[in-house]
């Protein structure tokens, strides 16, 4: 990826939610085409919080509800669009599943199969969730830095 330094970075939020024990991704419709996490940019006067909870509802029609934040994503050539960077929130749905018409198609994956699916994941989605299930197998990699 060419960098050019008067682009926009962009903030997003992104999401590794549990409904009914799986993790609700999305089928992208446009390009770039594939599985991704619910997320997408920030808007001016919001929270990262606030764009991941409007985000989710958006693409998947879900509540989500927050339990913490997982981790920060900032490499320039994560996303073929241009530069972004991403915090990664971890949460719980409930409600009924809504597609975004043209736009998106909500999947539901249980983690134990999620080497059955890592291909097709875009941007660092396959990353992020990876890096997930290392930090619940193994506590202590999920520790602060000080």
């Amino acid at each position: 990826m060419k960098i050019n330094k008067k682009e926009k970075i962009e903030c997003c939020a992104d999401i590794i939610a549990f409904y009914k024990s799986k993790v609700v991704v999305v089928e992208r419709l446009s390009f770039p085409k594939g599985l991704a996490l619910v997320g997408g940019r920030l808007d001016v006067g919001e929270s990262l919080e606030q764009c991941a909870v409007r985000e989710f509802k958006e693409e998947t029609g879900l509540n989500l509800s927050l339990d913490r934040q997982f981790k920060t994503y900032s490499k320039p050539n994560r996303d073929p669009r241009g530069q972004k960077v991403s915090t990664v929130f971890i949460g719980k749905a409930k409600g009924l599943i809504k597609n975004e018409v043209g736009k998106t198609k909500v999947l539901l994956i249980e983690l134990k199969n999620f080497n059955n699916f890592k291909r097709k994941f875009v941007f660092d989605h396959a990353q992020i969730l990876e890096d997930y299930l290392k930090s619940i197998n193994n506590p202590k990699r999920n520790k602060v830095i000080e």
